[in-house]
């Protein structure tokens, strides 16, 4: 191998490691695609197969074994990094592909097999299509074929991205629930894509429980990025807003730094913002067009919190104001996204079986676990994401 040839193999490595992926993982997208290729090209097997390093791994495969192998005996170490389809009419007849194993053991003639290549151009992967008798290609198959391989190349890639950026975004919600004085707070987020536009965090500063959630118009990688962004703004406010600094303001200032983003992305993101006194149980809040947040009274009584405040980027000059109320030791808090109002029966009347479902549980856990059993009884169309906010002393029910 020259100086070259190493230097763009070390380069491919590189590509295929950013990817990612990893062997015996399912990747039901470019199944789909290797499903369709077998019926569309009438062959018996079809795979994506990705060279990493000395041997072969397969993320999709149909009617052929799908274990690792050694590199150099398989066909796609030849069309990797060609421009174009290689096409293997009878491997018989050819001195370099007649002595491999999958011919002289397994009885493959017949192979098609494009590179496929990240968002830089980097061959990472190969599409192909094999049989076990000799076969010809005529334009039309080699269209079809090449169409299956540029899907299969965006799917790898895009699977990937998505699958990076759901990565990330998990790891930026609150990983476990929280208390603090009596009280304990923790949330669910279900997005309906792989990523999604809703967020939500919490924490605490001398004493005090900061909550926000948020829903970012639109989904997906853009909205999930503008959401993380809103989270560390909001976040960067915590300690003004423990010193007392009113709630109105911090927002604001929140929305004046995201109004730039918010504009060129074309969007808004509506918010509820809660801080709560540990201490005395003052609770205070703001909600810029969100309008989905119940208290639910020890005694049964269901308030719904709201404002009319606009969302975050809908004009510039807006200002958000501060509402407050008291809680008691046995109250709850449940704040969520609009996504959960697609899963109730009658949307006019939303905060019935809402309210119900947050009275009715017998813990946090069991409140947050039943929005989860409702996310995953329908498909959702949107992304439902809930933070609740219980008494610490009602572990056992009321």
């Amino acid at each position: 191998m020259t100086d070259h040839d190493a230097a763009s193999e070390a380069q491919r490595q590189r590509a295929v490691d950013s990817l990612g992926l990893a062997p015996g993982g399912r990747h039901p997208r470019l199944d789909r695609i290797t499903r369709l290729a077998r019926l569309a090209l009438s062959v018996p097997m079809a795979g994506v197969t990705v060279l990493e390093h000395d041997r072969a791994w397969f993320p999709s495969v149909q009617g052929m074994p799908g274990d690792p192998m050694p590199r150099r005996d398989t066909f796609c170490d030849a069309a990797m990094g060609q421009d174009e389809t290689l096409v293997v009419r009878d491997a018989a007849l050819l001195p370099r592909f007649a002595d491999l194993p999958a011919v002289n053991e397994e009885g493959i003639r017949f192979y098609l097999g494009r590179t496929l290549r990240d968002p830089h151009g980097s061959p990472v992967a190969t599409f192909c299509v094999l049989d076990t008798r000799p076969r010809e290609v005529d334009d039309d198959d080699l269209e079809v074929f090449e169409d299956l391989a540029a899907w299969a190349e965006r799917e790898l890639v895009s699977s990937t991205e998505m699958s990076q950026a759901r990565h990330v975004q998990a790891s930026l919600l609150p990983s476990a629930p929280l208390r603090t004085g009596a009280w304990q707070v923790a949330g669910v987020c279900h997005p309906a894509l792989a990523v999604g536009g809703d967020f939500f965090d919490y924490s605490v500063t001398d004493d005090v429980l900061h909550l926000s959630l948020g829903d970012v118009m639109g989904k997906g990688t853009g909205a999930a990025l503008i959401g993380a962004g809103a989270r560390t703004a909001l976040r960067s406010t915590d300690a003004a807003v423990a010193a007392g600094v009113d709630l109105g303001v911090t927002v604001t200032q929140v929305a004046q730094g995201l109004l730039a983003d918010l504009e060129s992305a074309e969007s808004f993101l509506t918010l509820f913002e809660v801080a709560l006194d540990a201490g005395t149980g003052l609770l205070r809040y703001v909600d810029a067009g969100s309008g989905l947040a119940l208290l639910v009274r020890g005694d049964g009584t269901i308030e719904r919190l709201d404002g009319r405040d606009r969302p975050l980027g809908v004009l510039a000059d807006d200002h958000w104001t501060e509402h407050e109320r008291d809680l008691g030791p046995a109250d709850r808090l449940l704040v969520f996204s609009d996504g959960l109002l697609d899963l109730v029966p009658d949307q006019a009347s939303w905060w019935e079986p809402i309210g119900e479902l947050v009275a009715g549980a017998a813990d946090l856990s069991g409140c947050l676990a039943a929005i989860t059993r409702l996310a995953h009884s329908q498909t959702p169309l949107d992304d439902i994401t809930a933070v609740a906010v219980f008494g610490a002393g009602q572990d056992s029910g009321r």
